[in-house]
């Protein structure tokens, strides 16, 4: 009894101080009923006529307090005194939540209603980009999209686009966000400043949003490839290195001419052909058949098939030992890029392809 009786004290605190105001206002509250109650006693008179005795006082209008009992009086006073506390901390909560409207241009703080989401955290100049290729109409799979950065002002006009303002990294404004239901998580890095600065601070917002949700797919940039491996450790589901992916890019292009431009089509929604992920039910002209000869029947319907993610298991894993596999991070699957084994597609397998379209079944 003494433990649990300890324990609920404990609790009580805790939110007593991690709801200051709230617990200020139960307080007065409480303080205004016992005086009511002193008042009710000593008078002999009702809850409301105990009333009528504070509210003049409330308006200005104490004067003299007709009763003989010292009790009496006293509590009147001190409810006097808790009303006007009251209404004075009402009027500064109204006048900040005004002032923080004002501030947002007109945005109130909320919480965002949306269910598999994208929640972009941060914002660079790449952000304008980003947003547009999710809201491409070339994208079937239409999701809406969250802004999560503590900018002054909203960084993106646009009524289809949510924002909230605040620091990715705490869980308030994550919350408020919806990471909860949300799909994907993108967490752009700030290039203005240092890299180990940078790459910190999305340390940071992948810690956040991982300890929240460890169901959403979170993919963050860095500056340097040297902090990967902190992100892996937060269990972020894919890392963007700018450094790596640049200098790669470039070397690639300079040995194989044309290879930048290519890539940037495949990376672009709105014009050409695009890198997809289909995981939805695989056709039986497909289940069983070897890779290659999955390419070819794809490659019909103007599909060239890249890569496959699929289950992973020991025996899969020697029979691939000439290829690169890549372990996914919180999942039991492996993914394979072009595999120069014998792999035969399996159901519940995952394609990568490279489409015009998204494709509604393979």
């Amino acid at each position: 009894m003494i433990p649990r009786y300890r324990y609920f004290m404990w609790l009580t605190w805790r939110r007593m101080v991690n709801r200051p105001i709230l617990s200020i206002l139960l307080l007065l509250v409480v303080i205004y009923f016992g005086a009511t109650g002193v008042i009710m006693v000593y008078e002999k008179v009702g809850f409301a006529s105990a009333n009528m005795k504070i509210l003049p006082a409330f308006f200005g209008e104490i004067g003299i307090i007709e009763s003989p009992f010292v009790a009496v009086q006293i509590s009147i006073i001190v409810g006097m005194i808790v009303s006007v506390t009251v209404l004075v901390i009402i009027t500064a909560k109204i006048t900040s939540v005004f002032v923080e409207f004002v501030r947002r241009g007109g945005s109130m703080a909320k919480r965002v209603n949306l269910s598999g989401h994208t929640i972009i955290c941060g914002w660079n100049f790449q952000g304008e980009r980003v947003v547009r290729e999710l809201l491409s109409a070339n994208v079937k799979q239409q999701r809406g999209v969250v802004i999560l950065t503590d900018s002054e002002e909203r960084p993106l006009r646009d009524e289809q686009v949510e924002f909230i303002r605040g620091d990715p990294s705490q869980d308030e404004y994550l919350i408020r966000a919806g990471v909860m239901r949300a799909d994907s998580i993108i967490v752009l890095t700030d290039p203005t400043k240092g890299a180990n600065e940078a790459d910190a601070e999305a340390l940071m917002v992948v810690l956040a949003v991982e300890s929240l949700n460890r169901k959403v797919h979170t993919c963050a940039q860095i500056v340097n490839s040297a902090n990967r491996m902190h992100l892996e450790r937060a269990h972020a589901d894919e890392i963007i290195c700018l450094d790596q992916v640049g200098g790669s890019l470039a070397v690639a292009s300079a040995l194989n001419h044309g290879v930048s431009r290519i890539v940037a089509e495949l990376l672009t929604f709105d014009i050409g052909s695009e890198f997809y992920r289909y995981d939805g039910h695989i056709s039986e002209r497909l289940v069983g058949e070897e890779f290659t000869e999955a390419m070819q029947v794809l490659a019909q319907q103007h599909i060239i098939l890249l890569a496959v993610e699929t289950d992973y298991s020991e025996e899969l894993l020697k029979q691939l030992s000439a290829d690169v596999v890549y372990k996914l991070p919180e999942e039991d699957r492996i993914m394979v890029v072009n595999p120069q084994s014998r792999y035969e597609i399996r159901q519940g397998d995952a394609l990568f392809v490279i489409a015009e379209s998204q494709p509604a079944k393979l």
